[in-house]
């Protein structure tokens, strides 16, 4: 079993054990490890599975109709949805299970085979006894359109749930011989995505794997980033020349309207886009008092590998046809990925935040976390609970050692905010100054945490 989707299994569980039919929507970005995650929960089940593709409800039944068969059924060359539908017995005791995954293709033309599934869970209702599992990896579709496309058969949708990526603490148990900094920067590379783990191993170094598995034409990742945006979205040049400039930093709508050329108003259609796909994300500051001292409007690519892949690759594709990998890597890699990485260290950072807090280790129960962006400096997060006891920190990557001018900043920082935390910890990504563990021990509201420590926590 693939870890930390045992929130999700004991959830399909519960639903799979209810009196009657269940009708459960799952979806997530590719690669995020859903379909790994249902072969998990159908491991000691009867169920019939089909991944349809996009075509017309004729050919999907043909489709449909050869798998089948391969199965051992017997079914005609185009059978009916009401063939399909009988091959689950009524008399079973144990509940049988029907996977549709990529289920939106079968609403490419018609909804046909839903409207059909609509009556066959509805007539003689007490009757049936099955669990329905449709998977998507549209997930703007599944948010902003399904319901409106499906009609009446949303009303029998029991519930959604969304698998999203995995933690750096998951990627640490599946990559345990990764050093914390070679595992920190593989997760900056990866991401949360299971899909994309699987070409990495941590046999080798950071480095190692990045010649190997990226750089090499013939591999997967050489060009995955720009496969996977050409996959989910058309007018790819567009897509590509706003990737590339957040990429590069430019991540204001006047940066990018600036450097594109487009109109603010074709940026901010393909920017709702990338949202939609989780491929970028609108980052916005918590609210506070210093709401004037605050940057607003700011976007970021949130998808890893598409982070990296227009980060190091994509904008010097000329020179990956004809440099070594270890060549390439020196020149237009290394020199960044530091930088690069910090921001991934900020998420793992708060990760383990988040994961102290749920387990009440904290010196308060937070409520809420996010951060704050300042025109001056930032408080990578801040958190605060009902009664605006507040905990904050920064976390220093890029640093061989973080000082008591970097404390002395957020305190700083802090003041632009107009706030007071409560608590403070200082994140490093390998020591600490020896000013800073003096103040730490005769200040029992500062913490100083490194990378060390959250790879073992």
């Amino acid at each position: 079993m693939l870890p930390g989707r045992e929130t999700e299994l004991k959830a399909l569980s519960g639903y799979y054990d209810r009196v009657g039919s269940q009708v459960m929507v799952i979806y997530g970005q590719k690669g995020v490890g859903k379909t790994t995650m249902i072969e998990d929960f159908l491991e000691d089940k009867s169920y019939l599975y089909y991944e349809a593709v996009s075509c017309s409800t004729r050919q999907q039944m043909f489709y449909l109709g050869k798998h089948l068969n391969d199965m051992g059924f017997s079914l005609p060359e185009y059978p009916d949805f009401e063939e399909v539908f009988n091959l689950f017995s009524t008399d079973t005791i144990k509940k049988q299970v029907l996977v549709i995954d990529e289920f939106h293709n079968f609403c490419k033309t018609d909804t046909l085979f839903f409207d059909a599934l609509l009556k066959y869970l509805t007539d003689e209702k007490e009757k049936r006894s099955i669990f329905v599992i449709l998977t998507s990896s549209a997930m703007g579709w599944v948010e902003n359109t399904m319901a409106a496309k499906l009609g009446d058969f949303s009303k029998v949708i029991t519930d959604h749930l969304k698998v999203k990526e995995l933690s750096y603490r998951d990627f640490t148990v599946n990559f345990p011989g990764f050093s914390s900094v070679d595992s920190i920067g593989a997760y900056a590379v990866l991401g949360g995505v299971p899909g994309l783990w699987q070409y990495f191993n941590d046999e080798f170094s950071l480095r190692e794997n990045i010649e190997s598995f990226i750089l090499q034409s013939n591999e997967k990742l050489f060009d995955y980033g720009q496969q996977y945006v050409a996959e989910e979205l058309r007018e790819t040049s567009v897509y590509n020349t706003i990737l590339a400039a957040l990429a590069e930093g430019k991540n204001k709508l006047n940066d990018l309207y600036r450097h594109t050329g487009f109109s603010r108003a074709k940026i901010s259609v393909y920017l709702k886009n990338l949202i939609q796909l989780e491929i970028v994300e609108k980052v916005s500051s918590m609210e506070t008092e210093g709401k004037e001292n605050a940057q607003k409007g700011i976007y970021r690519i949130s998808h890893a590998y598409v982070h990296f892949y227009y980060r190091f690759l994509f904008p010097y594709q000329n020179k990956l046809s004809v440099l070594e990998a270890d060549e390439f890597y020196e020149e237009y890699i290394e020199p960044d990925f530091r930088q690069y990485t910090a921001d991934y260290f900020v998420k793992v950072c708060r990760q383990f935040l988040a994961r102290e807090n749920a387990a009440r280790r904290l010196p308060f129960e937070y409520t809420r976390m996010g951060q704050w962006i300042g025109k001056t400096g930032n408080i990578d997060f801040l958190m605060e609970d009902e009664e605006k006891n507040r905990l904050a920190g920064i976390c220093s990557w890029e640093k061989d050692m973080l000082t008591y001018a970097d404390y002395e900043w957020l305190l700083f920082t802090q003041k632009q905010a107009k706030i007071h935390a409560d608590f403070m910890i200082l994140f490093s990504a390998a020591r600490f100054d020896q000013a800073l563990h003096i103040e730490a021990k005769k200040n029992p509201r500062l913490a100083l945490l490194t990378a060390d420590q959250l790879k073992n926590n």
